[in-house]
């Protein structure tokens, strides 16, 4: 049977409040809880009785009550160890949460000193992409960790770290050499250079645009690399990168329509995942979609326009279900996906939405090491408002490279 237990959560030992029966140990422990009544949701039990285990020979009572008062100690041990390890994880994810705050805060200063002090503001950016290298090569196994923000005023500098982000780890498991992740680093933080001439009531148009407006758009890249040429401390691959970011190896791209003869390996894997931040987070008409949503689209109608290798190396890395995906799980739970495991990408972490814990204490659950399982994915528009502020689920999804391997996290 699937059991609701009318009772805060520190006063039984499961794990959560709603859960199905598996185990002796946890009916035994429900019996011990002497609970008056149990709801029960029969959509959500079995249809049909499992065969009972054999008939355990009779002891008496005071046996029968240390079993009992053994199997709940167990089951409390467990429970508080798991406290213990979600304790850990959230601790890593607030870490990883200001690390990603400090990385904007500095791209957002390097950019301020773009023109003014190009030379500091090159020492700034070396800074700070020489920092992401470190993290990804200190461990041989890095996710990409979503951290939820409320405030996303600085979108072009979200927008400039997340694609950075993306694309080191990318360029990690294509095994490219400390050097040229520098270059790929710098290339994705100053690949919308061009952005600064386009106008503003272009770039923040809430409508479609027309024409005109687009062309003018497609334009950035080229913006772009006289920018970089005017400052003058670039990198030639940088510069490159700014303004081959929109091309695609079928040709189908802008401002040239260059095909992948013309394309580096720094620009197809820039054009990757600049594509899929900005499914993710744009507000052109089309986009804003779901992590999810937004990889099985590119991989189901825009391949032809990527460098397959690159694009698997991404889904890979991303998982099927990338973090910040909202799913739910086969026993009807809400929870949003905050990283991968390597190792099952059907089984990433999720953190639950559970509103009888306090959401400073939500469970983040390995999935591999639960029952449960994805049965879809969602998307915001179908929750509640009490999900996304549980969740705390903002409009914009931001990535930090965390270190270390996925398993025990």
């Amino acid at each position: 049977m699937f059991v609701h237990l009318d009772l805060p959560w520190m006063a039984h030992p499961f794990f959560t409040n709603s859960f199905k029966i598996r185990t002796r140990k946890q009916l035994e422990t429900l019996l011990q809880l002497d609970l008056g009544r149990v709801r029960i949701d029969p959509a959500r039990s079995d249809p049909e009785p499992e065969e009972l285990p054999p008939v355990e020979p009779e002891i008496d009572a005071e046996a029968r009550d240390q079993l009992r008062a053994d199997l709940e100690a167990s089951l409390w041990e467990e429970k508080n160890a798991r406290i213990r390890v979600l304790k850990e994880r959230r601790k890593r994810l607030n870490l990883c949460a200001k690390r990603y705050r400090q990385s904007v805060v500095l791209a957002r200063k390097l950019m301020s000193h773009l023109r003014s002090a190009p030379a500091q503001a090159a020492e700034e950016a070396d800074v700070l992409v020489s920092q992401m290298v470190e993290d990804l090569t200190a461990d041989h196994e890095a996710t990409v960790q979503l951290v939820n923000l409320k405030s996303q005023d600085e979108n072009t500098y979200h927008h400039a770290i997340n694609v950075m982000a993306l694309a080191l780890v990318a360029g990690r498991k294509l095994r490219l050499d400390p050097d040229t992740l520098r270059l790929l680093g710098l290339a994705a933080l100053f690949h919308d250079l061009g952005l600064q001439r386009i106008p503003s009531q272009i770039l923040h148009k809430k409508g479609d645009w027309n024409k005109p407006e687009r062309a003018l758009y497609e334009q950035h890249p080229r913006y772009g690399v006289e920018i970089a040429r005017s400052i003058g401390t670039l990198p030639e691959a940088v510069v490159e990168v700014i303004g081959k970011h929109h091309e695609h190896i079928d040709g189908s791209g802008y401002p040239e329509g260059l095909n992948g003869n013309a394309l580096g390996m720094l620009t197809r894997i820039v054009s990757v995942v600049n594509r899929y931040d900005n499914l993710c987070n744009g507000a052109r008409s089309g986009r804003g979609l779901s992590p999810h949503q937004a990889v099985s689209s590119m991989y189901t109608k825009e391949r032809a326009r990527y460098d397959p290798r690159v694009l698997t190396t991404l889904i890979t890395n991303l998982g099927v279900y990338p973090p910040g995906t909202v799913v739910r799980l086969d026993d009807e739970r809400i929870a949003v996906v905050i990283s991968i495991n390597p190792d099952a990408l059907l089984k990433p972490n999720v953190l639950v939405y559970s509103p009888e814990i306090p959401n400073d204490q939500a469970l983040i659950l390995d999935l591999s090491e639960e029952e449960a399982s994805i049965r879809e994915s969602l998307h915001q528009s179908e929750l509640t408002e009490d999900i996304i502020e549980y969740l705390n689920l903002s409009d914009k999804l931001s990535y930090y490279v965390q270190s270390g391997s996925g398993k025990g996290r």
